[in-house]
């Protein structure tokens, strides 16, 4: 593993761990990565009542950094593009990092804007 990837690892575990509550037996980020974001972030924390959300606030942002971070990363060093990051937590300090492939099923990737007048259907809405 290159130091810039157990960078990014960390920086992961960091954010997990700033907001879980004590006594977790794993902590997980599910971050789908589309073009210039992410979207649909889930961060859980698994304890001995069952599974919660961990509620990481304005880190969701580092955590969108490092992951698309992660994603030029891969790209760079093996040449391949990941779609997601799943990426586990346990309290010894392992964790296992698992990379989605393939990309979402009907998603495009474009930088192309789409160029439509709404006007008429806002003041059919605000009439009615």
């Amino acid at each position: 593993m290159s130091d810039l990837m157990d960078e990014a690892y960390e920086m992961l575990a960091r954010i997990l761990m700033k907001s879980a509550r004590p006594n977790w037996l794993s902590l997980e980020a599910n971050c789908p990565i589309l073009g210039k974001g992410c979207g649909g972030i889930t961060t859980t924390q698994e304890h001995a009542e069952g599974v919660s959300d961990i509620p990481v606030g304005m880190d969701v942002f580092a955590l969108q950094e490092t992951c698309l971070f992660l994603r030029e990363l891969m790209l760079k060093t093996t040449g391949n593009r990941i779609w997601g990051v799943n990426f586990v937590l346990y309290p010894e300090g392992n964790f296992d990092a698992k990379y989605e492939y393939e990309k979402p099923p009907g998603y495009e990737e474009s930088d192309k804007t789409i160029d439509v007048d709404l006007s008429d259907l806002v003041n059919r809405l605000n009439s009615k």
